[in-house]
């Protein structure tokens, strides 16, 4: 640490913390060009520095040590060389201690010009200036053990002990913490709240200046942007239990943009957002600490914390974090595809951070995370309001380990003649999902995106089929299969003319495996011995059709498919498919709604045609049907 003397111009090191002396520590907000560095202080016989406030401030805070008997002073311009990056880092990492070292703390406000606080003018001018709104001062604040304040002309304003319920009331900090109490008492949410309103000349130092609140090191990486703000977070996951780590966001009593029943089947109609007014799926660590501003009165439910933390610690892993999170259940939401501007059903999951709302026992706060593809979940930006209390033993049985990162924004990767599957309801498990029996080298090529199915059509012949096959019951099974008929060239196109989609039912007998690898790969082993003639076909209408199959003995099968425009036309064209399958009642009798045919009506086979029909002419306008 280098001190400058009281009495003289001159700088010392002290190396060892035992051979530091007695000393007083400035505070204060930086002035643009007007500061004094490292550089200028030692060469201030070749260069003029007088004219400039900062070289002021550093005289007068002097003066005010030395009238009081301090022979040594740390001022943050010019005691640290800041084009050492090896002794910036260290005065840094280090800041916060040294301020906690200090005899005191000198707070110079430049902005303030009334001492009287106990003018309500004064008190005005004293919670209006610009030293509570910076970064670096929250530690500066509440690091030293004494700290008195003085005006832009050195008039003493009064001590941080005398004036801490008017500081606490500025900055929500607890006066326990103001008077020098344990930061580790306080949850790290409400830490990180105490910054939420501040700011830095430099991204970086929005992380850097909270070291020392969170008792943390991690090296000083100017460039890396944001990123210091998720190692900052990084570093305090690996250190605590505290879940309220990630309990950052809007607090809400429901999740927002969630959808019916209705508009999961395709019932009623699902608006199709632009990107700009979604809700952006983020990781699990917050931007800034803004993202906290809510969050003051999260704390951890030690409880269950220290458990949960022993058994699923978390793990940097893979671009996000590994961990084991409580769940609690799931909503319904939706997926917008940009390429075909299509809303597809998809599930939140609601995950139980175990952090509680002030004292309340009874209000816990629940994340919501949705896959996004290959294992990986990423979160909204709420936080949701939980109901319920910690009750470990129904906590242990509901932990589920989660890959959380942030979406990339992949989009799945549609081509011309592709069969995108935007829903597959069914309450029957799935026996495989595998190429039809074909000679040759399947042209269909199974891809998965978010929880949803894509098949790929690469050079099919019209002669393979791709079935997806489930058990139903007593030894019976189904096999939903699609083909693509053969198609020729579009003259003036770059693309081929697109083939129509045949859908087939197969009825099948099941048998279980007969040897170990049978059942290495199969749960039941799939047979075609029902009459050929039982085998339900039918080629798919253009632009789009609906189909439903009932047959004795087995579920029904409803099908829906729709060709769409890849790009607006411009990367060709593919189908959508919606297919259902249940045993009859009423799940079965909105299926058949949903595909667009209903009981006892002929001439519903048309999805076209029951567009037609659905007096909704302007709604459709502004809004995008998924199914009705």
């Amino acid at each position: 640490m280098r001190l400058l003397n009281t009495r003289e111009y001159e700088m010392w090191d002290f190396v060892s913390d035992e051979d530091k002396p007695p000393y007083a520590i400035l505070s204060h907000r930086w002035e643009q060009d007007e500061e004094v560095t490292y550089q200028e202080w030692e060469n201030r016989a070749n260069v003029d520095i007088t004219h400039k406030n900062g070289f002021r401030k550093i005289l007068e805070f002097r003066a005010q040590a030395a009238r009081e008997g301090f022979d040594w002073v740390w001022v943050d311009t010019c005691c640290i060389d800041k084009k050492s990056s090896a002794e910036l880092s260290e005065a840094i990492n280090a800041m916060f201690r040294w301020y906690r070292e200090a005899t005191i703390c000198y707070v110079y406000l430049s902005d303030v010009t009334l001492s009287d606080i106990s003018e309500p003018e004064a008190v005005e001018e004293f919670e209006a200036s610009r030293w509570f709104t910076r970064g670096w001062t929250l530690q500066e604040l509440i690091a030293p053990k004494q700290a008195r304040f003085y005006t832009e002309s050195w008039q003493e304003i009064g001590t941080k002990s005398v004036m801490c319920d008017l500081l606490s009331h500025i900055t929500n900090i607890d006066p326990y913490i103001l008077n020098g109490g344990d930061l580790e008492t306080v949850s790290v949410a409400r830490r990180m709240s105490w910054a939420s309103q501040r700011h830095t000349s430099r991204v970086e130092d929005m992380a850097y200046c909270l070291l020392g609140i969170f008792d943390v090191n991690i090296p000083l990486i100017y460039g890396e942007g944001k990123r210091a703000f998720q190692r900052l977070q990084e570093a305090i996951m690996v250190k605590t239990h505290d879940q309220s780590l990630f309990a950052w966001g809007e607090l809400v009593q429901a999740p927002s943009k969630i959808t019916t029943f209705e508009q999961d089947f395709g019932l009623e109609p699902t608006r199709w957002e632009p990107p700009d007014e979604r809700h952006q799926l983020l990781g699990l660590f917050a931007e800034s600490p803004k993202a906290f501003a809510g969050s003051s009165e999260i704390e951890p439910c030690d409880e269950f914390s220290h458990e949960l933390r022993r058994t699923h610690p978390p793990a940097i892993l893979s671009g996000g974090i590994y961990l084991g999170l409580v769940t609690t259940g799931s909503t319904r939401t939706a997926r917008h595809l940009d390429r075909i501007k299509l809303v597809c059903p998809t599930s939140l999951e609601t995950m139980v951070l175990v952090c509680r709302i002030g004292k309340q026992d009874d209000r816990m706060v629940g994340l919501l995370l949705r896959h996004w593809g290959d294992g990986y979940h990423a979160r909204t930006p709420e936080l949701l309001v939980l109901k319920m209390r910690v009750d470990v033993l129904v906590f242990r049985s509901q932990v589920s380990m989660r890959h959380v990162a942030r979406d990339p924004e992949r989009p799945p990767p549609l081509r011309h003649g592709d069969v995108f599957f935007s829903r597959n309801f069914t309450q029957y498990g799935g026996i495989s999902l595998n190429p039809g029996m074909t000679t040759y080298l399947s042209g269909w090529r199974l891809g998965r995106w978010a929880g949803f199915q894509l098949l790929h059509c690469e050079g099919t012949t019209g002669q393979e089929d791709f079935r997806f096959m489930f058990d139903v019951n007593d030894n019976r099974g189904v096999a939903i299969a699609f083909r693509r008929l053969p198609a020729t060239d579009m003259p003036g196109s770059k693309y081929r003319k697109l083939g129509k989609l045949q859908a087939q039912v197969i009825p099948m007998t099941l048998r279980t495996p007969a040897n170990e690898s049978e059942r290495r790969f199969n749960r039941m082993i799939p047979e075609y011995s029902f009459p050929e003639e039982q085998t339900r076909t039918r080629v798919m209408a253009d632009p789009a059709d609906a189909w439903a199959v009932e047959m004795d003995g087995f579920p029904g099968v409803y099908l829906r498919v729709q060709r769409m425009d890849l790009d607006e036309g411009e990367g060709g064209k593919l189908d959508v498919v919606d297919f259902f399958m249940f045993p009859g009642g009423s799940l079965a009798d909105k299926a058949k709604r949903a595909v667009g045919r209903w009981e006892g009506i002929e001439g519903m086979d048309s999805y076209r045609d029951m567009v037609e029909r659905m007096e909704m002419a302007e709604l459709r306008k502004n809004t995008q049907f998924v199914g009705y």
